[in-house]
This record gives C-alpha cells, structure tokens and sequence, in this order.
C-alpha cells in the first residue's frame, strides 16, 4: 500500500486568527470521517505567524482525490475557507518513498 501526503499552506489574516483557532479542531475531527484520511496535522509558522501548513497523509491518491471532493461537505468547511486570506496553495501531492 502506497501513503500519499498532500500539504496545503495558506495564510490567516490577523483578525481572523481568533477564529481560526477556535475552529480548526472541530474541523481536524470532522475530516477524521473522511474515509482513507490517515492522520492530518496543522502547523503554524515561527518566521510568519500568519502562515499555515495542513499536511494529511492519506490510504493513496485515490482516497485523497475522494477525500478532497467530500471535505467540501464537512459542516465547518465553509467558515474555515472563509478565514482565509486567500485560496489555499497545493504544496504536494507526494508519495512517501522512504522512511516512517
């Protein structure tokens, strides 16, 4: 079996940090329904504070394209998308090649 990571950053802007926070582990528990979801991390930049990474490793690329389609009917989605200061840029996909 294949591990497929994908890692979205995006940035906050600071008024809406607060809510941000407030969300986000509402969000990461919804997104745990997602099937094929492995585990998923969010990370906040030490250098740029507006800045977020989310990684999210998943089954395979098929579980992550289905599990991509889905996200966008988690109840939480639309006020996470909301609070961002612009659309979130995909840094991966990637296969894990070696290690873990």
């Amino acid at each position: 079996m294949t591990k497929h990571t994908e890692v979205y950053v995006y940035e906050i802007s600071d008024e809406n940090i607060p809510a941000f926070l407030d969300i986000k582990e509402k969000l990461i528990a919804e997104a745990h329904s997602l099937p094929g979801l492995l585990a998923s991390a969010t990370y906040r930049s030490a250098a740029e504070p507006n800045l977020f990474m989310d990684k999210m490793h998943w089954r395979d690329a098929a579980a992550a394209e289905e599990g991509n389609r889905l996200f966008q009917s988690l109840p939480t989605t639309p006020d996470f998308l909301a609070l961002m200061a612009a659309p979130p840029r995909l840094a991966g996909p990637m296969d894990l090649i070696a290690g873990e």
